[in-house]
């Protein structure tokens, strides 16, 4: 017997008796029976979807990235209100620090390089003890203007007023006398000396710190928050070119001193016993490449080590100096000449680099140690020439400092044992390094240890001072 046209199999429903809203009815019976909730689900696309825009926004630190245009309003804005030359400096720069971070959206790093920028500049920045704004909620800024909010969440401010609870490490206006206002300076400490140990030689992240500095300068310009020191603005801009220039070529030229020459002689007159008592061994070239390299290079320019015997071994007098590079003179073609035509008759394992000459000035570096060897006759002071190869000097600049140990044999003959250090030309110390750990005295009325009582440091003592030897 067969069904009726209008009947369709069990568990089917034909197609002409379904309704829309049947549709919808089992759109959802399927959604619920799945374990889904649809609004659930709607919920959650919109939320994701969200989160993706959010990602696609731009840092601020993009290369070619500029801030958006402003409305009349805005300029009028900044140009009446925020940055006019009759508001106070330190008003407006604060100001300008605070909406700076507001504006651009900067991960850990860039985080911490730009508060530690701050602080060497005396800004505080250090976060606010019992005003954690990780509890705020929405609830907390109605009604609030942008401004004010931005004061609530920011940790970066100026202190003011003759508050003695201020921090000594900051800058007050009401005490300015051992502060200027020197953006050049406080970017060329940063960048030559602190960023270079934040960085710990990775030169990937020493560039990102310099375009954090550099963006904020530019912020600082563009918005003319303080026209009264624009032209030490550029000079900031300009040290922030240096940087990205120089450093690398510190680098490099680490990796290449003292140099084949400074080495060879290194080899050759330095097997000696030091005032310590410890001999000079060095073996990172053979005593025969050695001997080689120092009498081409002596051969090719004898002024530079005529007179040099065998009796000379235990004639060398070395002593660390800090030098200023004050001329650097590169080989000329008939030097390259000569060392090219050498180098046919040479193993092929061994190439002579053409070598120049570097003149140096004594100087004293300033780093917040009380070691620098400080020249007391300033008179005695001459300046000093030390053979280097062509490679290096190319890496070197006027200006920039080294500190280095000297060697010198009994006929006056100079050479390079090693190096310790070289810094850039724009090398500056700020005397605000040495108080980022400072910590104000706090008067502690308990007795140090002593022979009867050595844990007097760790247990509270109610011995009143000046009792406790009775």
């Amino acid at each position: 017997m067969s069904s009726p046209p209008d009947s369709a199999p069990a568990g089917e429903l034909p197609n002409d008796t379904v309704t829309n809203d049947d549709q919808s009815q089992l759109a959802v019976s399927t959604t619920v029976g799945l374990g889904l909730d649809p609004a659930a689900e709607k919920k959650k696309k919109k939320k994701s979807g969200k989160s993706k825009g959010a990602k696609k926004r731009g840092t601020g630190f993009e290369e070619f990235f500029c801030d958006p245009p402003m409305t009349p309003a805005e300029h009028e804005e900044e140009k009446s209100v925020l940055y006019p030359p009759e508001r106070p400096f330190v008003d407006r720069i604060e100001e300008c620090i605070q909406r700076f971070r507001a504006r651009r959206r900067m991960d850990s790093t860039r985080n911490n390089i730009f508060t530690r920028y701050l602080l060497l500049g005396g800004i505080d920045s250090t976060v606010r003890q019992f005003q954690s704004t990780r509890n705020l909620d929405a609830e907390d800024f109605e009604g609030t203007t942008k401004d004010v909010a931005r004061d609530m969440v920011s940790d970066d401010v100026i202190q003011r007023g003759p508050d003695a609870n201020n921090d000594a490490r900051f800058y007050n206006p009401s005490s300015p006398e051992h502060w200027d206002v020197d953006f050049a300076g406080v970017v060329a400490g940063f960048l030559s000396d602190d960023l270079v140990k934040l960085a710990g030689g990775d030169m990937a992240d020493y560039s990102i710190g310099v375009e954090v500095v550099s963006n904020f300068l530019k912020y600082v310009d563009r918005h003319d928050v303080c026209s009264e020191y624009a032209e030490d603005l550029r000079k900031a801009h300009k040290i922030c070119e240096q940087a990205l220039e120089e450093i690398p070529a510190i680098s490099q030229i680490i990796s290449l001193l003292p140099g084949s020459f400074n080495k060879a002689a290194r080899t050759l007159f330095c097997t000696q016993v030091n005032e310590d008592g410890f001999y000079d061994f060095y073996d990172e070239i053979d005593k025969q490449t050695a001997q080689t390299i120092f009498g081409i290079t002596s051969a090719i320019d004898p002024k530079y080590s005529e007179g040099v015997t065998g009796s000379d071994l235990a004639s060398v007098k070395t002593a660390e100096q800090t030098f200023e590079i004050c001329k650097i003179s590169l080989p000329d073609e008939e030097y390259r000449a000569k060392y090219k035509s050498i180098n046919r008759y040479l193993d092929g394992n061994l190439t002579i680099e053409a070598c120049g000459s570097l003149t140096v000035f004594p100087t004293t570096i300033r780093d917040g140690w009380d070691n620098n060897h400080v020249l007391q006759d300033e008179a005695a002071k001459e300046e000093e020439t030390f053979i280097m190869e062509e490679s290096i000097l190319r890496h070197l600049k006027v200006g920039m400092k080294v500190t280095m140990t000297v060697c010198m044999l009994k006929i006056g003959l100079k050479f390079i044992k090693d190096f310790k250090n070289v810094r850039p030309t724009f090398y500056t110390f700020l005397p605000q390094t040495l108080m980022l750990r400072y910590k104000e005295p706090v008067l502690n009325h308990r007795p140090g240890p002593n022979v009867r009582n050595l844990d007097a440091d760790d247990v509270l003592n109610s011995i009143p001072i000046g009792e406790e030897d009775e």
